[in-house]
């Protein structure tokens, strides 16, 4: 074959065997440390024995191994990003950081005396346009007095250009150089002069990519947005004497064609700027580039122009280069005399190369690869304390790599002729592929004509793509009639794509092939030895056979010649990491098979083929794979031996097995049953119900169709599935079809049969066995039916439409003040005292070695029960309510040591229980310090909730006698014996009311009632409609209030109990209602108790009664059955919302802040787990519940006459219990396993506790995530807790009441004391204070 014959062929990957050389490795070296950041890295820098890393509007002080990270300070403007990190000073100190926001401010801020001492060094001192880079570094200049200058590269705008993107900062500063180049800020004097500044005409947006001081010049390499034109290098002199700026000149970098610089490394000792460069055209062999420019050589070249505005045209002539395909970042070092080259990549690879003696590099070596291959930041480090390493970042994450891997030599021969600089030797311890290869570039013309279509002129556009992979080729606007496409044969090529195992057999397809001197020529990086590879087997003149070897994963460059000919045009081989799945969707399938399934992943389609295997390891199914990341089949049936199986997903590369992902069979669904309607002719509507499984079938897997006789013919009718939707024990598929044949006669269902067709697999349904009953008792049990959803049906939409009002008239929240709420949270059955003030004790009680002394030692006596503790931790908080900050150094220390009690049997029972001082000082503690987080966040839902449950509660009827209502959330307050009721207007007209006091009051109003309500009842709803429509009572009260009814001239007093009321059998009179007085109205609870000798609407010979007293009366009562109105629960949950808005008001982070207790305690709950090394996520959940959720909320929850000035009923403390369990299940890490048996209170929330269990995780998740508190703000917070609420406690009081305590056990604290020591002086104090109260005794007023 000719070497200069055109070449056009198409590489093919049969299956042929081909077995890959094994690579010998050893065990996987350990996992480098990572630190995660909350946004990507903007910026590093090493100082000062520490790395700064920039993110997202914070910088960190991290320590060199990883191991911890300090917020230093972070912008208030939550989109700013970094555009400076410049350390200085003795000892790296003091720190320059630039911000994009607000206004591209600069601050000056000391590294060791922290956020307080920064100060604001200037704005507009750097670029906030898109796609703009800054550059700069800082000099210390002693002539001009020892001031610190800031040198900075940027662009900011044009007088004819773009805004600038610093906003309006009205900084004279920052107008003085928003359109230059380059400039000089002193830290003092920070005007900038004509001297120090200079501009680059013509230029709008520059990239600086780095600022470099070598030998007294300052080189500034730039680049353009318009990549067209060269790269170059800014020379600047900066006069010492006058701090003046002067422009030598720049030179063009070039580095072959390309246009961006993306990296770039200062190798000062060898005056060497290494730049990384990249090309417009990305991802093809080549693309990034490492040059090396002397900097000498650039200084001697430049010219001083006459007008700075005119580039000096010299270009550096390069000889030393390393091309790759996705360079993104360089950092260069000299070690023993030998120049490295570290290198990361877009694909997450960190790079070594060594350059000789002459400057040539060898062939990189893969240090470390990132398993996600996210791209390497344009920036490198090394560990600033051990420079065996260095930092690798990489989006949001920081790794910490080893600069050598030594131990892969095995022989000193091996190890020494590799070169490395880091190793020495001590001889002490000794399936289907398609890639197009072709010369010549051959230019296609597509042409698409119109025709006689009609093209709207303005609106018409044609689009080219490429079937397979969907790319767009070419697109044209407004084409007229015909529509033209110039392509090029490269956009008709597939990525060529293998593994990092290579290809066995590569079949190549083109023309003039003889002989056997063929070769093909693999080439990666340019350092690296290209690999020429003999044609494995010429079949014809159009075919022949390569085997493609092993390679790193990277891009190469392939193409074809002869023996001393020259290479045919070469194209990209892209060799891969070995494929990954990450899901299959669906991830369960039946066993019958022919359900459609997805795998998805990346890299699928270098697969050779995908194989599933059962449990056995036999094969199930085996296909290929033609897209990256999907993979579509369907799944075969398996033998049904068992009830579940399980089946593996393999992807079969080169031979090597790779296990992709598992799934489940389950049995084939089940389909137990339908039933049709026909009397909605011309439609009819279809049910199947199906077994509940855990298949989780969709409507488009499922395709139903019934078939019945007509006229002796067979017609089948296909019915169109709207919706499944599950009960208990079934999933019920509702269907519609159009009935067809003679619509006169009705359709038989008796011949009629249903089928459901999955795919491939149809199943016959059988009809519900119901038909077989008599008609009679089919169209009793039909209108049964109806009657009972007609009920639910208007009893629901009743209490949808009500909503609003509910929501709405709730009215100003009666909230209790601060005093009322400590005392009812932290005395709930003790009424508040006061004594006198003993005032030495104050100071007793300020020791914290005392103080936590005789905390332990009271909780040793047995006598000292827990009711005693939680008095005591009670009385403590009060006496310490103006010295929070105290408070939590004693709840701190206490919980340490209950910490060390308990982490030796069981450490998920911390804080579980009220059995210890601390535990009931760390609910008051939270109560204390949430109560203003409770107060303005939470408290107006929370009343909203009382409130709604409330009113809900009194729409339908509530037996007075047992307060229960047949609106409820709790099972066991439900009133299911309740009998038709309805509701009438009451025009009720208030009368007696003060003259003095009746103007502008509304004296008349309509009051909805029920006819089962009592007189009491009624008046309850009369006098809160009266409050609501006036704001007032004006002196009403329930128990001086009476009603009458009028009738024209009669009127007849109203009274619960009265000589017309009705006696039962048993002796027990029924009270009035207002239906009793043939009046309707609605309903209410009263306040007014009874003795069992009345009843109201649950008679005593129901079925509630009978189980009670014993007694068997039947026929009395119409049938009901309690289960029958528990749906009435599920429509008292339109409060649904509400609980919702509560739920997510407590467990979400208003504004990105949590409050201070809570972030503060939960960080001293994750710091006591870390010393504890407790490594068990769940233990550490547990105890944020056990101390939050449990302690305080819950206590809140159940108990909103603490928070509000409310009366809390019986039946409202029943229906607050079901709402707190739901909330405590939210946070509970067990698996609730509800059945048919469970308790409904359970059930009601059943289907949202998974979804709060995953926001509460979030929540813990977004706390821990928050920036630490310091000392000083949780010191802050706490005083000015303290301050908030002074004298509203009788300290005194509570201290008298800590001295009883004290008093009782007196003689074992004073043993206690006198064992310690430096508490001498201490049981002084303590004895001196019982003589002054054992004095006051003697007093006859004491």
């Amino acid at each position: 074959m000719a070497g200069g014959a055109a070449w056009a062929a198409a590489w093919l990957l049969s299956s042929l065997s081909w077995t890959a050389l094994a690579l010998a490795s050893s065990s996987p070296p350990p996992s480098p440390p990572v630190l995660s950041f909350p946004s990507a890295i903007d910026s590093l820098a090493v100082a000062g024995g520490k790395l700064l890393v920039a993110s997202g509007p914070c910088w960190y002080d991290v320590s060199p191994s990883l191991s911890s990270k300090a917020v230093g300070r972070c912008q208030e403007a939550r989109n700013a990003t970094n555009s400076l990190l410049l350390p200085f000073g003795d000892e790296s100190r003091l720190l320059l950081t630039c911000w994009t926001r607000p206004g591209c401010l600069c601050l000056l801020e000391d590294r060791v005396l922290g956020p307080g001492a920064s100060q604001t060094f200037g704005q507009e001192l750097v670029s906030a346009l898109p796609g703009v880079s800054s550059a700069g570094l800082m000099l210390f200049n002693n002539r001009s007095g020892g001031e610190w200058f800031l040198v900075v590269a940027t662009s900011h705008k044009r007088p004819d250009g773009p805004a600038s993107a610093c906003g309006d900062s009205g900084s004279s500063l920052g107008l003085s150089v928003a359109n230059h180049a380059v400039f000089i800020v002193g830290e003092r004097k920070r005007k900038v002069l004509d001297g120090q500044v200079l501009s680059v005409a013509g230029e709008q947006f520059l990239n600086f990519s780095a600022a470099l001081l070598w030998k007294g010049l300052y080189f500034f390499p730039y680049f353009h947005r318009n990549l067209s034109l060269e790269p170059k290098m800014l020379v600047v002199e900066h006069k010492l004497a006058d701090n003046q700026l002067s422009a030598l000149g720049q030179a063009a970098l070039r580095c072959g064609d390309r246009g961006r610089i993306l990296s770039s490394s200062l190798l000062e000792p060898r005056g060497l700027w290494v730049g990384l460069f990249g090309a417009a055209q990305e991802g093809e062999p080549g693309a990034t580039a490492v040059c090396l420019f002397p900097l000498q050589r650039i200084r001697r070249e430049i010219q001083v122009p006459d007008a700075y505005t005119q580039h000096n045209k010299v270009g550096n002539r390069l000889e030393y280069y390393l091309m790759h395909i996705c360079l993104v970042s360089v950092y260069a070092t000299i070690v023993l005399n030998k120049t490295v080259l570290f290198l990361g990549t877009t694909n997450g690879q960190l790079l070594k190369v060594i350059l000789d003696d002459h400057m040539n590099p060898n062939c990189p070596e893969i240090l470390y690869e990132i398993k996600e291959e996210s791209a390497v930041f344009h920036q490198l480090e090394f560990d600033p304390v051990n420079e065996d390493y260095i930092y690798l970042p990489s989006n949001n994450k920081i790794r910490r790599i080893k600069v050598a891997n030594c131990s892969k030599y095995i022989s000193c021969k091996e190890c020494l002729s590799a070169l490395d600089p880091h190793c020495g030797w001590c001889y002490l311890n000794s399936r289907y592929f398609v890639l197009l290869v072709g010369i010549i570039e051959i230019n296609i013309s597509v042409t698409a004509s119109g025709g006689s279509f009609r093209l709207s002129e303005g609106r018409s556009s044609c689009t080219m793509k490429n079937a397979k992979t969907d790319i767009i080729l070419c697109e044209r606007k407004n084409p007229g009639i015909n529509c033209s496409c110039q392509l090029k044969s490269a956009d008709l090529r597939d990525k060529a794509w293998i593994s990092t195992l290579g290809k066995s057999e590569v079949l190549v397809i083109g023309e003039n092939f003889t002989g056997s001197n063929i070769l093909m020529q693999i080439t990666g990086t340019s350092s690296c030895r290209p690999v020429e590879i003999p044609v494995t087997e010429v079949l014809n003149r159009t075919h022949m056979k390569f085997c493609l070897p092993p390679s790193r994963k990277e891009v190469k460059s392939v193409c074809i010649k002869e023996i001393g000919a020259k290479c045919s045009r070469s194209v990209p081989l892209h060799y891969l990491s070995l494929p990954e799945c990450s899901q299959i969707i669906p991830n369960i399938t039946w066993k019958s098979g022919g359900r459609n399934m997805s795998i998805h992943g990346k890299y699928l389609n270098i697969t050779d083929s995908v194989l599933i295997l059962d449990d056995q390891r036999e094969m199930l199914a085996n296909f290929t794979c033609d897209q990256n990341s999907i993979c579509n089949f369907t799944m075969p049936a398996v033998k049904s031996e068992k009830r579940t199986k399980m089946a593996t997903v393999v992807l079969q590369v080169e031979k090597k097995p790779v296990t992709c992902i598992t799934f489940q069979y389950e049995p084939d669904p089940e389909f137990a049953y339908y039933e049709i309607t026909v009397d909605l002719e011309p439609d009819l509507e279809l049910k199947i119900y199906k077994k509940n499984d855990k298949l989780n079938i969709s409507t488009d897997e499922m395709k139903v169709f019934l078939s019945r006789m007509v006229n002796n013919k067979l017609m089948n009718i296909t019915v169109d599935i709207q919706k499944i939707s599950n009960s208990t024990d079934y999933s019920i598929i509702h269907g519609k079809a159009k009935q067809k044949g003679n619509s006169s006669s009705k359709m038989d269902k008796s011949n009629v049969k249903v089928y459901v067709s999955k795919n491939k697999f149809a199943f016959v349904v059988t009809q519900r066995k119901s038909k077989q009953l008599n008609r009679k008792m089919s169209e009793q049990l039909e209108l049964l039916e109806y009657e009972l959803r007609k009920d639910i049906r208007e009893r629901f939409a009743e209490l949808q439409m009500e909503q609003l009002e509910v929501v709405d008239n709730f009215g100003t929240v009666p909230f209790l003040d601060y005093k009322h709420f400590v005392l009812r949270t932290f005395f709930p059955e003790v009424n508040n005292q006061k004594d006198e003030i003993i005032t030495k004790l104050s100071k007793l009680i300020c020791n914290k070695k005392f103080l936590v002394s005789l905390i332990h030692t009271l909780e040793k006596q047995k006598t000292f029960s827990v009711k005693d503790r939680c008095l005591f931790a009670s009385f403590l908080t009060i006496a310490l309510q103006t010295n929070l900050v105290y408070l939590t150094d004693i709840l701190e220390l206490l919980t340490r040591d209950l910490m060390d009690q308990s982490s030796n049997i069981q450490p998920k029972l911390l804080l579980r229980r009220t059995e210890s001082v601390v535990e009931k000082l760390l609910t008051n503690w939270m109560s204390v310090c949430l109560s203003t987080f409770l107060r303005e966040t939470v408290g107006e839902g929370f009343y909203l909730l009382v409130t709604t449950l409330n009113q809900g509660i009194m729409k339908g009827p509530v037996d007075v006698i047992t307060c229960k209502a047949l609106y409820t959330l709790n099972e066991d307050w439900l009133l299911w014996q309740v009998t038709d009721f309805k509701t009438v207007i009451l025009n009720v007209v208030f009368e007696n009311i003060q003259e003095n006091e009746s103007e502008g009051i509304t004296k008349n109003i309509e009051v909805s009632v029920l006819d089962c309500d009592t007189i009491g009842q009624a008046k309850e709803k009369i006098l809160q409609a009266f409050l609501s429509k006036n704001g007032s009572l004006y002196g009403l009260q329930l128990s001086e209030m009476g009603l009458a009814l009028q009738s024209g001239a009669y009127t007849k007093e109203l009274l619960d109990v009265d000589s017309s009321s009705v006696t039962l059998e048993d002796g027990i009179t029924k009270l009035n209602t207002i239906g009793h007085y043939e009046v309707t109205a609605k309903l209410r609870c009263s306040d007014e108790e009874y003795s069992d000798a009345y009843c109201h609407l649950i008679l005593p010979d129901s079925e509630a009664v009978k189980d009670v007293q014993g007694t068997k009366h039947k026929g009395k009562q119409k049938f009901k059955v309690k289960e029958m109105y528990l749906t009435k629960l599920l429509s008292t949950k339109v409060i649904h919302s509400v609980v919702e808005k509560l739920f997510r008001s407590i467990w979400t982070l208003p504004n990105n802040k949590a409050p201070v207790a809570i972030k503060y305690f939960f960080d001293f709950l994750d710091a006591q787990a870390e010393n504890k090394k407790i490594t068990d996520p769940d233990v550490l959940h547990i105890w944020k519940t056990n101390s939050l959720p449990l302690r305080f909320w819950v206590n809140i929850l159940k108990n909103p006459q603490f928070v509000f000035d409310i009366k809390k009923t019986p039946h409202m403390d029943g229906c607050l219990s079901v709402i707190a369990q739901a909330f405590m299940d939210s946070f509970s890490l067990s698996e609730q396993q509800l059945g048919k048996e469970a308790p409904t209170n359970k059930l009601l929330y059943a289907k949202d506790i998974p979804r709060y269990k995953e926001e509460v995780k979030a929540f813990y998740k977004a706390i821990k995530d928050l920036p630490p508190l310091s000392t000083s703000e949780i010191e802050d917070f706490l005083t000015q807790e303290s301050k908030k609420h002074e004298n509203e406690f009788n300290e005194a009081a509570a201290l008298m009441k800590i001295y009883q305590y004290i008093a009782k056990y007196f003689d074992e604290i004073l043993n206690k004391l006198e064992k310690e020591r430096g508490l001498e002086e201490v049981q002084q104090q303590l004895l001196h204070i019982k003589s002054l109260v054992e004095e006051k005794k003697k007093c006859k007023w004491v």
